[in-house]
């Protein structure tokens, strides 16, 4: 597959390699995903004490983004999303700079905005570009309510934007996102489908399992929601909206917070997909994003993802609201109310989900050189879907040897690499025997083989008591049993 297309995140590999050096890969996936909670709630608050400068309302709304229920939903599974979501406030606090106090001058912050640009395309493509949708949503809700001060700030918001449009394409159009789009082996086709990864209009206001306060007959109604449980994100909570609701209807006439409070509410619409999906149930009402549903590559967006700007408008609103009740009588205590009822909510499930990550001492051994330097090795458990497992084994290997496998790659895998996939799955994740295969399904999954070079299979420690048999008879020949895997070392042909 192209690597354009793949969500490495090289620039967080360059920044922290001397941890990957030193401790490996899994401690620098705990370092980005602890760290991206803590930056993000840090940089929410530094962005929300522009507008609000008491400091514990700040701190509240940096909470309510940074630990929110889309940051320990994705959290659980994707590094990528988190990490990027780190650097959303920080793309705000540059907007605000570009569009409303315009202090700097316009070439230097056009020069922030694209090393910013830059640094989050290499993080998470998709979340860059949704970003720049969420910039012109803002852009058009500013310009909407301050109409007059259009001709004034338009001048300097386009030597600015204009500069860091500049930069980013000529970093960017080649050979990045000229090899991605017309490049060999690119995905064609959807990578997911915008109509399953959706926020579930009921997911505003049920609880999933990954909050603390979260009834048996909510997480039962969750369960009905399109897509899996880390993409049900969109968790608000009844006091949160009650909150928000009540603030944005007193509050109207202040910039901040109609700014804030119709950003969250278009970016939370947005999020409903193209069709509105009530308790799992896909109904035949349109909504806007059905447009871009049917855009070429913006297709590949989950519209559900887009809640984590949402979480950022709601966390200024809320911040609004706990500095109002702060100055008021018994501030405090009011503050202290109006916060535990939003914060309570939101409260996450403990501890966070965990997996120990065990390598079989095979390919930390000398054993492991008999598979060739640079070779294409199949595994079972295959890097498909939600198996790591092999990724760590390559990794303790010194990155010995390549390997076959990917998950969500439409067009860039054929009949005999599927049946590999489903083979791998099958053994080592439902623990069952593979059923019988025709020839011709044999001579599909062989042949994938050889066009893939493959040179080695190796099977790891799997639930499958029939898995060693299956991939004997697969393979035409009995493995060698190696410090806690089994071996088969192909005959090139």
């Amino acid at each position: 597959m192209n690597m354009m297309w793949n969500n490495g995140m090289p620039v967080l590999g360059v920044l922290l390699w001397p941890i990957t050096a030193i401790g490996g890969a899994v401690l620098t996936d705990n370092v980005i995903t602890t760290a991206s909670f803590a930056l993000s709630a840090f940089f929410a608050f530094v962005a929300i004490r522009r507008y609000v400068p008491t400091r514990f309302p700040a701190l509240v709304g940096g909470l309510i983004y940074g630990f929110s229920p889309y940051m320990f939903a994705q959290g659980a599974v994707h590094a990528q999303q988190i990490a990027y979501a780190m650097t959303i406030p920080l793309a705000f606090l540059l907007v605000d700079e570009a569009l409303i106090r315009q202090r700097m001058r316009p070439w230097l912050l056009g020069l922030l905005i694209a090393a910013l640009g830059i640094v989050q395309f290499f993080i998470l493509e998709e979340y860059f570009l949704t970003e720049l949708l969420a910039a012109a949503v803002l852009t058009l809700i500013l310009a909407l309510s301050r109409r007059d001060q259009i001709r004034v700030r338009l001048p300097y918001a386009v030597r600015a934007v204009g500069t860091a449009a500049i930069v980013v394409g000529a970093a960017l159009a080649y050979p990045v996102v000229a090899v991605q789009l017309h490049g060999p082996a690119r995905v064609v086709g959807n990578v997911r489908d915008p109509q399953v990864w959706v926020t579930d209009l009921l997911n505003l206001v049920v609880p999933t399992s990954t909050q603390l306060v979260a009834p048996r007959w909510a997480t039962a109604v969750t369960q009905h929601f399109s897509g899996n449980l880390a993409e049900w994100d969109g968790y608000l909570g009844i006091g949160l909206l009650a909150v928000a609701a009540g603030t944005i209807a007193r509050c109207w006439r202040q910039p901040v917070v109609r700014a804030a409070g119709v950003f969250a509410g278009l970016m939370t619409l947005l999020s409903l997909g193209p069709y509105l999906h009530v308790g799992g149930t896909q109904l035949p009402i349109p909504l806007p994003w059905w447009i871009p549903a049917h855009m070429r590559y913006i297709d590949n967006i989950q519209p559900n993802r887009l809640m984590v700007f949402a979480f950022l408008g709601l966390a200024f609103v809320v911040a609004f609201a706990l500095s109002v009740a702060w100055r008021q009588r018994h501030g405090l205590m009011r503050a202290g109310v109006m916060a535990g009822l939003v914060v309570v909510p939101l409260t996450p499930q403990l501890p966070l989900p965990w997996q120990q990550v065990s390598v079989p001492a095979y390919f930390t051994s000398a054993a492991v050189r008999e598979i060739p330097k640079n070779a294409v090795v199949y595994t079972v458990p295959c890097p498909c879907g939600y198996l790591p497992d092999a990724l760590a084994w390559q990794m303790a290997s010194g990155m010995r040897f390549k390997l076959i496998g990917a998950a969500n790659a439409p067009g860039a895998s054929a009949v005999g690499q599927d049946y590999l996939a489903e083979i791998s799955l099958t053994l080592a994740s439902y623990g069952r025997s593979f059923p019988p295969l025709s020839e011709a399904q044999r001579a599909a999954i062989v042949a994938e083989m050889r066009a893939s070079h493959v040179s080695a299979v190796v099977l790891g420690p799997t639930p499958s008591p029939t898995a060693v048999a299956d991939l004997t008879t697969l393979l035409g020949a009995a493995p060698e049993v190696q410090h806690g895997v089994d071996v088969w070392v192909l005959t090139p042909t």
